[in-house]
């Protein structure tokens, strides 16, 4: 991989706006779904990135039952090793995990947030002014 000195022009970081959503989990147990309501990044040119997340999610269960929401990043619609985040338990309530790494990325790699409930309940990630969901990308180097 070769960075040309016309790929570093321009901004060396990304991150999508804030939205407002609550993207509720329906899928099965441990059934991935991209949360649309976040948006992609591209990324510009290649190299090495600094990627981080944090995404708000929500589980309400019974009493009896555990109920956890997995998040992680995609890119190009595969899991990146290392961005799982696991929350929730023998409870409701709402947490705000995330994670960050080093990636290596080509030009026009795209990122997506994704997550899964594991249990029975409702389950969702939500982002609004009282806690936001979002992802962000760093350009560090070439890749060398």
């Amino acid at each position: 991989m070769t960075t040309p000195a016309s790929y570093r022009q321009g901004s060396t970081w990304l991150q999508t706006s804030p939205v407002d959503c609550n993207h509720a989990l329906t899928g099965a147990d441990h059934a991935d779904e991209q949360i649309t309501e976040i948006p992609e990044l591209t990324i510009p040119f290649p190299g090495v990135w600094e990627i981080s997340y944090h995404a708000r999610s929500y589980t309400g269960g019974t009493a009896a039952a555990h109920l956890y929401v997995r998040t992680a990043l995609f890119k190009n619609g595969q899991l990146i090793p290392g961005t799982e985040a696991l929350t929730g338990g023998k409870w409701e309530g709402q947490t705000t995990p995330g994670q960050t790494i080093l990636e290596k990325f080509d030009v026009n790699d795209v990122i997506t947030l994704h997550a899964y409930r594991i249990g029975t309940g409702s389950a969702s990630i939500l982002s609004n002014g009282d806690g936001r969901t979002g992802v962000m990308a760093h350009w560090v180097s070439p890749g060398f």
